[in-house]
């Protein structure tokens, strides 16, 4: 977001599910989020994307549900550090 806009001129809608399914894609079709209502969960993807997920922390985007498309258990979570 560029200093001194409004949040909605830089992204005039939400990227997590409202009641409707969310897709953001890059143009070129290398990363993106795909907001999934009824879970509710955001599925993130591209690596590029995930790496800068990783960067700012998975608790960011709060419970990890699955990955690489298999779902998690709590145990198998990655531990605190």
């Amino acid at each position: 977001m560029r200093d001194g806009e409004p949040p909605d001129v830089m992204w005039p809608t939400e990227i997590y599910p409202n009641g409707d399914y969310c897709i953001w894609l890059a143009g070129d079709f290398r990363n993106g989020t795909f907001g999934h209502p009824w879970e509710p969960s955001l599925c993130v993807f591209g690596e590029e994307l995930l790496a800068a997920v990783a960067e700012i922390g998975d608790e960011a985007l709060g419970q990890i549900l699955r990955r690489n498309g298999c779902p998690i258990r709590v145990a198998d979570a990655d531990p605190e550090p």
